[in-house]
């Protein structure tokens, strides 16, 4: 069900739907064209018997006259059976003009093919041809109709019956006129469009379904969990405390060495203190020392 249902959506899509149904139909039309006509011609015969009967008699004053339309029995049904056989081999066929895969078809039976005949219990011969052009069935039609009278003449002869005895055969319906048939055409028409139609719509469908196919997933949020109950606290996440940041020493923040001024020998600035190197300092002398250094000089 969702295969029509795809299907009809493709048909009602103005970029696929129209222009398939449009390329369908001319499509079917130069099938139409392309197809050849056929031209069908035929012709319908009955043997019958002389009106002297089929039998000769040797004494002329009992001799009497009979009339053919009362004397159609087995006999001439069985002579009508010869004749259809003899003439349906393809080697018969190649000599009337419709040779093996030809364009030209030539049928030959007791008028079972033939709708308009009711009853084929009859002596019946039908002869039906069919070709593309309407010369070659009519040409046809007239040679088979002469070989039908030809073999039922030879099959007597050799059989010794009397001439005056021989089976005539009659036309019933003489030689129709070729008449063009379109079934042919109608038929490679229809044909041509649906499978343009179908195929067409198949390959829609295979391009839609790859598409989809193609296209990523979206993703699926979480369906909302149940609330709980009973409510949890959370614990408080403990902070570790920051270390001490690092003092660097002197040197490896000082880029260049400070210049000093110069100072006189008089200045007290002139006081040489220990560079600083890591080292412990000794311990300053007190100022009563001091003072003591000075009133001795």
């Amino acid at each position: 069900m969702e295969f029509w249902k795809a299907i009809l959506g493709l048909v009602r899509r103005i970029l696929i739907g129209p222009p398939l149904i449009l390329l369908s139909i001319l499509v079917g039309v130069a099938v139409y064209a392309v197809v050849p006509v056929s031209y069908t011609a035929d012709v319908s015969l009955v043997l019958a018997t002389p009106v002297n009967g089929g039998t000769v008699s040797t004494d002329k004053t009992k001799q009497g006259l009979t009339n053919p339309f009362l004397s159609f029995n087995d006999a001439l049904k069985t002579g009508a059976s010869i004749v259809i056989l003899s003439m349906n081999t393809q080697d018969v066929w190649t000599q009337l003009g419709a040779p093996k895969d030809g364009p030209t078809e030539i049928t030959i039976d007791d008028g079972r093919t033939n709708p308009n005949v009711l009853d084929i219990s009859g002596p019946y011969i039908y002869i039906r041809v069919e070709s593309e052009s309407p010369g070659q069935a009519s040409a046809v039609l007239m040679v088979a109709r002469d070989r039908v009278a030809t073999e039922l003449y030879k099959w007597q002869k050799a059989l010794g019956a009397p001439a005056n005895t021989f089976i005539t055969s009659t036309d019933i319906v003489p030689p129709s006129t070729p008449e063009a048939d379109y079934s042919m055409n109608w038929q490679g028409a229809i044909g041509g469009g649906l499978l343009c139609l179908f195929l067409g719509l198949g390959i829609a469908y295979g391009v839609v379904i790859r598409r989809a196919g193609a296209q990523p997933k979206r993703l699926e949020q979480p369906e909302p969990s149940a609330p709980v109950a009973a409510s949890v606290p959370t614990p408080v996440p403990v902070t570790s405390p920051s270390p001490a940041p690092v003092v660097e020493p002197v040197e490896a923040q000082v880029d260049k060495p400070i210049e000093l001024p110069d100072l006189d020998d008089d200045s007290s600035a002139t006081m040489e203190f220990p560079a600083y190197r890591g080292e412990h300092l000794s311990p300053v002398p007190g100022p009563r020392k001091a003072n003591q250094d000075d009133g001795e000089e």
